[in-house]
This record gives C-alpha cells, sequence and structure tokens, in this order.
C-alpha cells in the first residue's frame, strides 16, 4: 500500500461511522431513516469481506484438500478430469491454492455422477461435508443483522 491510501476495511469504517453518528439523527423520516440503516448492515457485511483474511483461506484450503482426498481414495482410481484438476494445485501463494482446490472439487463433482453410485456416494459425502463445513465459515463472519434498528425506522 503506497503512502496516503487508506486500508478499504478503514474507509468502510469511517463511512459506517458517519453515517451512524452525523446522517442518522439528522433523518427525521422514518422510511429514510430505515433505508440507512439497510445500507448500514450492508455495508457492516461487507466490511468483513473485503479483507483477504489469510486464516479463512488456509481453513478452506485444509477442508478441500481432506475432503478431495477422502474422495480420491472412496473412488479408489482418479478419473481424468480430476487428474487434471488435482496437477493443478500448487502449494503456493494460498489464494492461488485455494482457488485451485475449488476448482478440483468442482471437476470432483462433475465425474460423480458417471460412476456407480455406491462407488461415488462416499466421495459425494466427503465433498458435501467440506461445503457444508466452507458455508458454516463463509456465514461466521458475517455481522448480526440490524434489522431492529431497521424497523424503527
Amino acid at each position: 500500500m503506497s503512502a496516503g491510501h487508506l486500508p478499504l476495511e478503514r474507509l468502510v469504517d469511517g463511512v459506517l461511522h458517519t453515517l451512524r453518528t452525523v446522517v442518522a439523527p439528522a433523518l427525521d423520516d422514518r422510511y429514510a431513516r430505515g433505508q440507512l440503516f439497510a445500507v448500514l448492515d450492508l455495508l457492516h457485511n461487507l466490511r468483513e469481506r473485503i479483507a483477504i483474511r489469510p486464516e479463512l483461506l488456509a481453513a478452506e484450503a485444509e477442508s478441500a484438500a481432506e475432503a478431495l482426498d477422502a474422495a480420491v481414495m472412496a473412488l479408489g482410481s482418479v478419473p481424468p478430469p480430476l487428474a487434471a484438476a488435482l496437477a493443478a494445485v500448487p502449494a503456493e501463494p494460498l489464494a492461488a491454492r485455494v482457488a485451485a482446490l475449488r476448482a478440483a472439487v468442482v471437476a470432483a463433482f462433475t465425474v460423480l455422477p458417471s460412476l456407480p453410485s455406491a462407488v461415488a456416494a462416499p466421495a459425494h459425502a466427503a465433498l458435501a461435508a467440506h461445503l457444508g463445513g466452507q458455508a458454516m465459515r463463509d456465514v461466521a463472519v458475517l455481522k448480526p443483522s440490524l434489522l431492529e434498528e431497521i424497523s424503527k425506522g
């Protein structure tokens, strides 16, 4: 980051603070206040998604790699599209690793329908467990809703 540039998270924090402490008290109209609090809610949650959080990427990479390992074990052999996707997964940088692991998960799901269900089911279960865990990690960074403030107007 060059001198004179604010991190995006800090900029969002400043906007949130100004909207909450300067704009909101000046609004008398319930509808306008409700709209303002909806924007605050959106910005509040967006702030957590702006920054790349290495700990979240690392957790996703670990989970995806474990799920793919379990899927490969369940399949017994690796279908060529999945083998190619797995071969393309780099060790570093972390963001590239996660992107490639996501592509490998998609490749794994793509080949499963062509396999006997007895073979595909355990692989599908491992991949689905990863996706369920990832959904929870994604939701965990969201902040509580400002719905109560929005409804007050």
